[in-house]
C-alpha cells in the first residue's frame, strides 16, 4: 500500500442509526470511506433499531447490520419480537447477532435492569446465534466472569468482545473460548493502563477495532460526537504499542474481522453508497 492509499479498515462496531439521527449519516460514510473504512457493522439496540440498521444495511454500500437486543433493555424479547429478530437474521447484509451481553455498572439514570433480566435476554440471543451460526457482539462491562458463565452453555457460539475493558489475562481467556476482542477508542486513553497491555500483547489474528460511534471517540478527538473514520486513529495507536507499521495492523484486523464476520473482501469497496 502507498502512503496515498492506506491498507483498508473495518469498523466492526458503531451505531449509524444515532448519527442518522443527529444528522451525521452522510458526513460519516463520507469521511469512512475517505479514511479507507471499507466496512462498518451498524449493530442493533433492539427490534426497532435493528430494522433501522436493516435499511440502512440495504441502502449502502459497504454497510452491514446486526440484530440484537442490549442488556439494557428493560425485558428480554417477547415471542413476537424474538420470531422478527430471527426474521431479521436471515437477511443477507445480517452478519452478527449484537448488541447484546451483560452489564453490571449500575447507575441511575446510566441502567438499572437487574442482573437475571440481562441474563435471560443474553441466553435468547445466544440461542439465536448458535441457530442462525452467526457470531456475536458481545457487551461486557464489569461482567467479565458472568459473561463467559453464560457462553459456557452454547460452546459452538463464537464472536467479538465489543469495546474490550479486561486485562491481558482476560483477553486471553476471551481467544480460548474463541472470541476476537475488540478495542476501541479507550486504547488511545492514557490511563487505560490494562486495556493497552492487551492490544499489545493478544495474538495477532485475535483482535479487531471499532469505533462505537458516536461513542468513545479516540484521543486527539475525545469528547467530541465519534464517527466511523475514527477507527483509523485506533488503528494507528495499537499499531505503536504493537510495534508495528500501521497498514500491518489495518490489514490484519481487516481479515480477523472480514473472517468472523463472514464478509468477503471483493464484496464492497466503500463504505459511503
Amino acid at each position: 500500500m502507498t502512503a496515498a492509499t492506506p491498507a483498508p479498515l473495518v469498523d466492526t462496531h458503531c451505531h449509524l442509526v444515532l448519527l442518522e439521527t443527529e444528522g451525521l449519516l452522510q458526513a460519516a460514510l463520507e469521511g469512512a470511506a475517505a479514511a479507507g473504512v471499507q466496512v462498518i457493522v451498524s449493530v442493533g439496540l433492539n427490534l426497532e433499531d435493528s430494522h433501522r440498521n436493516r435499511v440502512l444495511a440495504e441502502r449502502h454500500d459497504g454497510v452491514y447490520f446486526s440484530a440484537g437486543w442490549h442488556p439494557h433493555e428493560a425485558t428480554p424479547p417477547d415471542a413476537a419480537q424474538l420470531r422478527e429478530l430471527d426474521a431479521l437474521l436471515d437477511h443477507p447484509k445480517a452478519v452478527a447477532v449484537g448488541e447484546v451481553g451483560l452489564d453490571l455498572f449500575w447507575r441511575p439514570g446510566y441502567h438499572e435492569v437487574p442482573l437475571d433480566v440481562q441474563q435471560r435476554s443474553f441466553r435468547l440471543m445466544l440461542d439465536l446465534a448458535a441457530h442462525h451460526h452467526k457470531p456475536v457482539l458481545v457487551h461486557d462491562r464489569e461482567a467479565h466472569a458472568e459473561i463467559l458463565d453464560e457462553l459456557s452453555r452454547v460452546p459452538e457460539v463464537r464472536g467479538i468482545m465489543h469495546c474490550f475493558s479486561g486485562d491481558t489475562a482476560h483477553a486471553q481467556r476471551c481467544v480460548e473460548r474463541g472470541f476476537a476482542v475488540s478495542f476501541s477508542g479507550i486504547v488511545t486513553f492514557p490511563n487505560a493502563g490494562g486495556i493497552r497491555a492487551a492490544a499489545r500483547d493478544v495474538a495477532p489474528e485475535s483482535f479487531v477495532v471499532e469505533t462505537d460511534a458516536p461513542f468513545l471517540s479516540p484521543v486527539p478527538h475525545r469528547g467530541k460526537v465519534n464517527l466511523p473514520e475514527r477507527v483509523a486513529h485506533t488503528a494507528a495507536e495499537v499499531a505503536r504499542l504493537r510495534g508495528l507499521a500501521v497498514d500491518d495492523v489495518r490489514e490484519l484486523t481487516a481479515a480477523t474481522a472480514r473472517r468472523i464476520l463472514g464478509v468477503s473482501a471483493h464484496e464492497r469497496e466503500h463504505a459511503a453508497g
